[in-house]
């Protein structure tokens, strides 16, 4: 076991976070640039221009974060690419330089990314073709959605990105951010207090039923009583309006500093229509599910507040990248929660992430998910990458009909299904 905490049977494997890479002492870092260097001439690639090329042809967007180093070495006139372009070597970081490394090589997280982008784009198509479904008729503010709305974004986890159609359209993440308020959860109180009070077994029932386990616990945290449990154990002592500064600036960190919002006229219409959730509350009160002495009102007003924040597509994507990437962010480098967090989290966004459709969902594309009834849909490839879909039109069980539909088309296209190797060779 390294100090990573994968052993040599782990079979998806991330990126370290910035401050996990070794420090390299100077003479160490030249002798890599002169590497670097040599693979790119080998490769055909003998200016700073061309490398920058290379790098946007392979969908690695220079202008994130933590390449702010690298695009200043490229950006300018074309110049001979040497060892000394990079007078700033040491400031490039260690994760920078090996991301470059990796392109070069062949070995990006999505290699070959026009092809992969073309193909994508031809099952976006095709999905959107598929007119069937409605938006949400019973929050009204939901049901003002244009139903013709549809975007998706991909975001590997060397940042490589693609966006199409409404990909840069903010929506409400609704019930899609129901992972991202568990993970903080278990951030803050640990495993065993947070499954002392939800479980973890899906429910087979509507997102919204009034029913607990036999623990009388809600089954999970990807169903609204099990959301609103969460959110009684986000910092439940401070202000409400500090708790849902924690949650916007947490997710926004996951979305690697994408614009965080917070729609006030979703969340009074939640407020107006919240009638079933009060049940919820009044249930796991009436059986002590909630921890001692929660503010069950607070709770259940902080749980829609954040079903009423916004992210684009694109910020989405970066955010399920983060998951897929073990809890570092692509963007950024940092590491925003730990693997075992990530770990429980993909566990239940596999077996609970798509309401009563999770079972099938999982056979069909044996991949993490989540849905909220906006239209937004946010699916992890472990190892690989993050994809967010948004389109108001949904199912029966309150699914992205678009988004079922191009996660259908993509595992036939591609092997990520979780167990696709099981069967191979």
């Amino acid at each position: 076991m390294n100090r990573s905490g994968l052993s040599r049977f782990s079979r998806f494997r991330g990126r370290r976070a910035r401050f996990e890479h070794d420090r390299s002492d100077r003479a160490a870092q030249d002798e890599r640039l002169r590497a670097l260097c040599r693979t790119a001439k080998q490769a055909g690639i003998g200016t700073t221009q061309a490398l920058a090329e290379r790098l946007s042809r392979d969908g690695v967007d220079l202008d994130i974060p933590r390449l702010a180093g690298l695009k200043a070495a490229l950006d300018g006139e074309a110049r001979p690419l040497k060892p000394d372009v990079f007078e700033a070597g040491a400031e490039i970081p260690a994760d920078a330089l090996r991301l470059v490394e990796r392109a070069l090589d062949g070995q990006l997280a999505i290699a070959g990314f026009a092809g992969f982008s073309g193909r994508i784009a031809n099952l976006f198509d095709y999905a959107r073709e598929n007119r069937a479904g409605t938006v949400a008729r019973y929050i009204p503010e939901l049901a003002r959605q244009d139903p013709d709305q549809f975007g998706l974004a991909v975001c590997s986890l060397d940042g490589q990105r693609l966006a199409l159609g409404d990909a840069e359209q903010a929506f409400c993440l609704q019930s899609v951010v129901k992972p991202l308020n568990y993970a903080l959860a278990l951030a803050l109180n640990g495993e065993n207090q947070v499954h002392r009070h939800v479980g973890r077994e899906p429910s087979g029932r509507r997102f919204n039923e009034l029913a607990l386990d036999p623990d009388n616990r809600p089954h999970n945290p990807m169903i609204n009583s099990g959301a609103i449990m969460c959110a009684a154990m986000i910092r439940p002592s401070r202000p409400l309006a500090d708790r849902l500064d924690l949650v916007q600036r947490f997710v926004a960190s996951a979305a690697g500093g994408a614009a965080c919002g917070f729609d006030e006229a979703v969340y009074r219409s939640e407020r107006q229509t919240a009638a079933r959730n009060l049940s919820l509350v009044k249930l796991m009160d009436e059986h002590d599910a909630f921890p001692e002495g929660t503010d069950t009102g607070a709770a259940l007003d902080l749980y829609l507040r954040t079903c009423s924040l916004t992210l684009d597509c694109q910020g989405l994507s970066v955010g399920a990248a983060m998951l897929a990437n073990g809890g570092v962010c692509p963007l950024t480098g940092h590491r925003v929660i730990d693997p075992r967090i990530v770990r429980n989290t993909l566990s239940l966004m596999l077996t609970c992430g798509m309401y009563d459709y999770s079972g099938e969902y999982a056979f069909s594309v044996g991949l993490p998910a989540k849905s909220g009834v906006s239209g937004g849909l946010m699916i992890v490839i472990p190892g690989i990458a993050g994809i967010a879909l948004f389109s108001p039109r949904l199912d029966r069980q309150g699914n992205c009909v678009r988004g079922i539909e191009f996660s259908r088309r993509l595992i036939e296209d591609y092997p990520f299904h979780i167990f696709a190797g099981v069967a191979t060779d």
